[in-house]
C-alpha cells in the first residue's frame, strides 16, 4: 500500500497523503469518495436536498389548503442559485477529508469522527491546501488560482448560501446512509 500514497501537504505537524491513483483506493473507502462527489456535484449533502424538497412539498401540500406559491418560488431560487455556484466550500471540504489522509487513519473505511476533527484542524489554522492539491483542484478546476481569489470565493459564496431565500435547517451528518465508522 505504501507505493500506492504520496505525500500531499502538510497542516501544522501533520502530513497529508493521498493516493496516486484513485482506483487503488480501498474500496470501503472509495464508497465514501463516490458519496461526497455527489455531493459536491450537487453544491449541496443529500440532508439539505431533502430538507429543501420537504420544505417545497410544505408549500404545495398547503397545510391551511392554499398553495404558498412564493414559498415554492423562494426554494425553487434558492435550490438554482446554489447549482449555480462554481462549489460548495463544505461539500469540498467533507470529500477533501475522505481523500486525504493522515498516518492513523484506517485506509479500509471512512471515520466521521476523525474526517470532522481534519475538517475543524484546517479551519482553525485557516489551510487551503486540500483546495489547492490534486485531485481536488482538479475536479474544481482550481488549477493556478490565487490563494486571494479562492478566499474571495470561499467568502462570497459562505455568504450568497447564508442568504438565500430558503436556508433549510441544518440536519445532522449521522443520519445519513453513508456513515461510516462514528468512533
Amino acid at each position: 500500500m505504501v507505493d500506492a500514497v504520496e505525500p500531499a501537504f502538510k497542516v501544522g505537524t501533520t502530513q497529508y497523503y493521498r493516493f496516486k491513483d484513485d482506483y487503488r483506493m480501498p474500496v470501503g473507502r472509495y464508497k465514501y469518495v463516490h458519496a461526497f462527489l455527489r455531493e459536491v456535484d450537487l453544491r449541496m449533502d443529500l440532508a439539505t436536498l431533502k430538507a429543501y424538497v420537504s420544505e417545497l412539498k410544505n408549500c404545495l401540500n398547503g397545510a391551511k389548503k392554499v398553495i404558498d406559491i412564493e414559498g415554492a418560488w423562494k426554494i425553487v431560487f434558492s435550490l438554482e442559485t446554489r447549482t449555480e455556484l462554481a462549489f460548495e466550500p463544505e461539500t469540498v471540504k467533507r470529500l477533501a477529508s475522505v481523500t486525504y489522509f493522515d498516518e492513523t487513519e484506517d485506509l479500509s473505511t471512512y471515520d466521521r469522527k476523525h474526517a470532522k476533527d481534519k475538517i475543524n484542524k484546517w479551519n482553525k489554522s485557516k489551510s487551503l491546501d486540500f483546495f489547492l492539491t490534486r485531485p481536488i483542484s482538479d475536479l474544481l478546476g482550481l488549477s493556478g488560482i490565487s490563494i486571494t481569489s479562492l478566499e474571495d470565493y470561499l467568502t462570497a459564496s459562505t455568504e450568497i448560501i447564508k442568504n438565500l431565500a430558503y436556508v433549510p435547517p441544518k440536519q445532522s451528518q449521522e443520519n445519513s446512509s453513508e456513515n461510516g465508522r462514528s468512533t
